[in-house]
């Protein structure tokens, strides 16, 4: 498909970031030197935050059921989840085709899924958490307690690697860390505020 004609017009794929094809995000990732995460990884990454935190959401608001089942909190958490991939692969594919005017196929929606997969996978923690109460390794109050502070380690896992070398000053990869950690922080927070009043 052509573009609009002019100096200015774009005649290849977009270049606004995230919303090429998903061949040249290979073909990016492939020139990038050893020493430097690719924009895959990197994507994989902020994905995994998203789903991590949709995941912490989704644990502060069934502390609120009085007695929650170990494998119907299970079953939220992998719902929740997957509701929240397909939204964010739909949100992409939407943008993709309004900024490049693509006709969207098949592979791509099934390209877009598979990238934004980390999503679902972040809440494969809390998951097993849950699964392992409802086989009484613990009880409910210690997977909910659990399923938060592996949910803010992996925030913390994550700013750690995606903080940058050492060509960054240390100050803005420490406050990195510790905003992403302090998001968790954050929800978990809220959810004994709300528990109190």
């Amino acid at each position: 498909m052509t573009g609009p004609s002019g100096a200015g017009a774009s005649t290849g794929p977009s270049d606004r970031p995230g919303l090429g094809s998903g061949r040249d995000a290979e073909d990016r990732a492939g020139e990038v030197g050893e020493d430097h995460q690719g924009p895959q990884s990197v994507a994989w990454l902020a994905d995994y935050v998203y789903g991590t935190i949709a995941t912490l959401v989704a644990i502060a608001g069934l502390t609120f059921e009085k007695n929650p089942g170990e494998l119907t909190t299970a079953g939220v958490v992998v719902v929740g989840a997957v509701a929240i991939w397909l939204a964010h692969a739909l949100s992409q594919l939407v943008t993709r085709r309004s900024w490049n005017h693509l006709e969207l196929t098949a592979a791509d929606v099934a390209g877009e899924l598979r990238r934004s997969w980390s999503i679902v996978s972040a809440a494969i923690p809390a998951t097993v958490i849950f699964c392992l109460a409802g086989a009484h390794v613990f009880t409910m109050h210690t997977a909910f307690t659990l399923a938060e502070v592996v949910g803010v380690l992996a925030l913390a896992v994550v700013g750690v690697g995606t903080v940058g070398g050492g060509q960054r000053p240390l100050g803005r990869r420490l406050a990195y860390v510790v905003g992403l950690v302090l998001v968790g922080v954050l929800i978990v927070l809220l959810e004994l505020a709300v528990h109190l009043l």
